[in-house]
C-alpha cells in the first residue's frame, strides 16, 4: 500500500488522472466506437464500466487507472505503451521474464501471452474466485486458449502438442471436470509464472525434477522411483533413464486399468518398457540383457497378458512398478533372497527350482540352448514331413485328376451299392470324441498364442476371455486324453480292438506299399498295389496319434501344473515343454489338415466326404479298390 501511494502521489500532478474521467469515454460503447472510427475493427477490450472495473482485485482496492497507464493524459493518443506489471508484481515478471512465455515475446511471437492473456485486463481476480481464469478448477481452460489452438499446433518453426485435448481425456482431466479441485492441473506440473522447457534444468517438467514434480501429489510413488534404478540413474546423468511421463505419458496419462494406457497390462511389455528394454542402440549402449520384451511376449504371462487377462504377470509383477532395482541389489524383487516369495504371489507352491525356470534367459531362445536345440528339429521334422505329405499327395491328386478326364470322355458308371462294416460303433464313438477335443485344442491352444488374430478377437467378442479359454482348454485336453484311456482298453480287451491293432502294427510290407503305390501314381507301372485293411497312411496316422497324444499329455500335465513338475524334473522342462507343446501342436494340426483331410476330404474318389467316419460303412466299390487285399482275406469268403 505503500508503494502505490508513492505512485499515487507521483501521478497526482497529471491532469484527468482520476477514474471518473477516463470512464466518461470507456464506459461507452457508441463514444469510443466514434472515436475509434478510423481503426480498422473496434476493440472491445477498450470498454470499461464502473462497476466491472469495481468488481476487480484492482478496482477494489482504490486503484486509479493511471497507475497501470502511467503517464496518460485525457485525451491521449491511439496507440499507448503496454502496461508493466512488474512494477508491482516484480517477483512474477523476473520470473515470467526467464520462462518460454517471456523468451517467446522476446523473439517477437505474435502469438506469445501476455499477463492480461492469463489474468485479465479490468476484470482481473483474485486466484481464489470460482469466475477467476486463473482459480485452479479454470487453469486448463485457461491454457487452452493457447494451447487448444489449432494455428499454435500447426505452427511451421515450434510443433507444440496437442497437449489440451491430451489432458482433457487423462485422469487428471477428467478428475479436475468433475470439480475435484485437488486434481493436477497445468500450473502443478509446468509452474505458474516461471514455465520453462524441459530441456531447462530448472525446469519442473525437466527429466531429472519430474518425479519432484509429480510426487507433489504421487510422494509415495516418487520415494520408491527414487530409490530404483531408474531414478539413480537419471540423478546421474543417464539420460536414457525414463522418468515418470516416459511410462505414464505426459499429458493423456490414464490409470492402468485403461485398455488404452501405456501402463495397461496387454500394452506394457511391448509399448512401455519395450521403448528401451527392445531398444538395440540402449540395450547396446548400457550392455543390458537382450531379448528380455521377445522372451516375455513369447510366454504364457506375455499371451494371457496381451488376450488382457487381468490376473496375468506383467512386467511389474515381477520387476515391481516404481521401485524397479537390479537383481543384485539384495531389495530387488528379482534377487535370488526374494525371487520365490515374488512368484510365490501367483504360484503359491514355488519354489527356487520352479524361480529358475521362468527367467528370460530361460525362456529365449537365444540363451537357451535346449530350446533352439528343440525348435530347430521341430523345423525340420515339419518341413521334411509336411513337405513330403504335400508331395504324396499332389502325386496321388495329380493322377486322379487325368483318371477322372479319362472317365469323363468314356462317360463311364458304375453302380455296386454294396457295403462293409468298416468302424463299429466305439470306434465312431472313440473318432468322434477325438475330432471334437481335438479341434478344441488346437483353437483354443492358438487362441493363446496369436491373441491379435481377427478370428481369435471374434471369440473374445462371444465372451472367449483368457480364464474361460484356459480351462476349455485343459477340458479338452482332458476329454482327449479320456477318449486314449478308453481306446487302449478297447485294442487291448475288445476282439474288434485287438484285430484292428494287429492290422495297424508297421510291417516291412508297407514300405514296398508305398514304393508300389507313387510309381503305380506316377505311372512307372501298370501294377497296382494292393492294401490290407490299413495301408501305409493309415497307419502312419494312427501312430503319429499315439506318439503326439503321449508328447501332448506329457507337456501338457507340465505346464498345468509346473510348481509340482520342477519337483521331479530339472527346472529346464517348463520351458522345454512349453517349446514341445508349441510345434508338436503345428505338427498335428498341419499332419491333420494336409494328410487325413486329403483322404477323407479331398481325395477324388472320397471327394466331396468320406462318410465312413460317421456311418461306419464302406462301399464293397471302395473296398475292392482301395484295400483289395482285405477283400480278398477276409470279405470276399463271407460274401461268396
Amino acid at each position: 500500500m505503500l508503494f502505490v501511494t508513492a505512485v499515487s502521489s507521483v501521478a497526482a500532478p497529471l491532469a484527468a488522472q482520476d477514474n471518473p474521467t477516463c470512464l466518461a469515454c470507456h464506459e461507452s460503447t457508441a463514444t469510443l466506437q466514434a472515436l475509434t472510427a478510423s481503426a480498422p475493427e473496434f476493440d472491445s477490450s477498450l470498454v470499461v464500466t464502473g462497476e466491472h472495473y469495481g468488481a476487480s482485485v484492482h478496482g477494489a482496492m482504490g486503484f486509479t487507472c493511471v497507475i497501470c497507464h502511467t503517464g496518460v493524459t485525457a485525451p491521449h493518443a491511439a496507440e499507448l505503451d503496454s502496461v508493466d506489471c512488474g512494477m508491482c508484481h516484480s517477483s512474477a515478471q523476473e520470473q515470467f521474464d526467464g520462462s518460454l512465455h517471456g523468451y517467446a515475446g522476446t523473439r517477437g511471437n505474435e502469438r506469445a501471452p501476455t499477463c492480461a492473456s492469463c489474468h485479465g485486463t479490468h476484470d482481473i481476480l483474485a486466484s481464489t474466485d470460482p469466475e477467476s481464469p486463473t482459480n485452479r478448477l479454470r487453469t486448463p481452460d485457461t491454457c487452452a486458449t493457447c494451447h487448444g489452438e489449432q494455428p499454435l499446433l500447426d505452427d511451421q518453426f515450434v510443433k507444440f502438442p496437442q497437449s489440451y485435448s491430451a489432458y482433457a481425456n487423462s485422469i487428471h482431466g477428467q478428475s479436475n471436470g468433475d470439480g475435484l479441485v485437488a486434481a493436477a492441473k497445468c500450473t502443478d506440473c509446468h509452474g505458474i509464472h516461471d514455465l520453462r522447457s524441459p530441456g531447462d534444468p530448472l525446469s519442473k517438467i525437466s527429466p531429472r525434477n519430474v518425479s519432484a514434480t509429480c510426487g507433489a501429489c504421487h510422494a509415495e510413488e516418487q520415494a520408491l522411483y527414487d530409490r530404483s534404478i531408474h531414478g539413480r540413474a537419471l540423478q546421474a546423468g543417464v539420460s536414457d533413464s525414463p522418468s515418470c511421463n516416459d511410462c505414464h505419458g505426459e499429458h493423456l496419462i490414464l490409470a492402468p486399468e485403461d485398455p488404452a494406457a501405456r501402463t495397461h497390462g496387454a500394452r506394457m511389455a511391448i509399448e512401455t518398457c519395450g521403448r528401451c528394454h527392445n531398444d538395440p542402440v540402449i540395450v547396446a549402449k548400457y550392455r543390458m540383457q537382450g531379448g528380455v520384451v521377445d522372451s516375455y511376449v513369447d510366454s504364457y504371462h506375455g499371451w494371457a497378458a496381451r488376450r488382457d487377462y487381468d490376473r496375468a504377470a506383467t512386467c511389474v509383477s515381477c520387476h515391481g512398478a516404481h521401485e524397479v532395482l537390479p537383481k543384485a541389489d539384495s531389495a530387488a524383487t528379482i534377487s535370488p533372497a526374494n525371487v520365490v516369495a515374488t512368484c510365490g504371489t501367483c504360484h503359491p507352491n514355488a519354489d527356487a527350482a520352479f524361480a529358475a525356470s521362468y527367467t528370460h534367459t530361460a525362456a529365449s531362445l537365444a540363451t537357451n540352448k535346449v530350446n533352439r536345440v528343440i525348435r530347430s528339429i521341430y523345423i525340420v521334422v515339419i518341413v521334411v514331413t509336411i513337405g513330403g505329405m504335400v508331395i504324396h499327395n499332389l502325386v496321388i491328386l495329380a493322377y486322379y485328376a487325368h483318371l477322372e478326364l479319362l472317365k469323363l470322355a468314356a462317360k463311364k458308371h458304375d453302380g455296386d451299392t454294396a457295403v462293409v462294416e468298416r468302424m463299429d460303433r466305439s470306434q465312431i464313438i472313440q473318432h468322434i470324441t477325438l475330432t471334437i477335443s481335438f479341434s478344441v485344442l488346437v483353437i483354443t491352444g492358438f487362441a493363446l498364442r496369436f491373441p491379435d488374430a481377427w478370428w481369435v478377437q471374434q471369440l473374445g467378442i462371444v465372451g472367449m476371455t483368457e480364464p474361460v479359454r484356459s480351462n476349455v482348454h485343459r477340458v479338452a485336453g482332458v476329454v482327449m486324453l479320456g477318449a486314449a484311456l478308453l481306446h487302449l482298453h478297447y485294442v487291448l480287451f475288445v476282439d474288434q480292438g485287438r484285430r484292428a491293432i494287429r492290422g495297424l502294427m508297421p510291417q516291412w510290407r508297407d514300405f514296398t506299399d508305398f514304393a508300389g503305390n507313387i510309381r503305380f501314381h506316377t505311372r512307372f507301372t501298370d501294377k497296382k498295389v494292393k492294401f490290407g485293411r490299413f495301408d501305409y497312411t493309415q497307419k502312419t496316422e494312427y501312430w503319429a496319434l499315439v506318439w503326439g497324444t503321449i508328447v501332448m499329455a506329457a507337456t501338457g500335465f507340465v505346464l498345468w501344473f509346473p510348481a509340482m513338475a520342477v519337483k521331479i524334473l530339472p527346472s529346464m522342462a517348463i520351458t522345454a515343454s512349453q517349446t514341445i507343446h508349441y510345434y508338436e501342436a503345428w505338427l498335428a494340426m498341419l499332419a491333420v489338415v494336409v494328410w487325413h483331410f486329403f483322404f477323407v476330404f479331398l481325395h477324388p474318389d472320397a471327394y466331396p466326404m468320406s462318410w465312413t467316419w460317421l456311418t461306419g460303412k464302406m462301399s464293397m466299390e471302395a473296398v475292392r479298390k482301395h484295400h483289395e487285399r482285405w477283400y480278398d482275406e477276409e470279405i470276399a469268403d463271407d460274401r461268396e
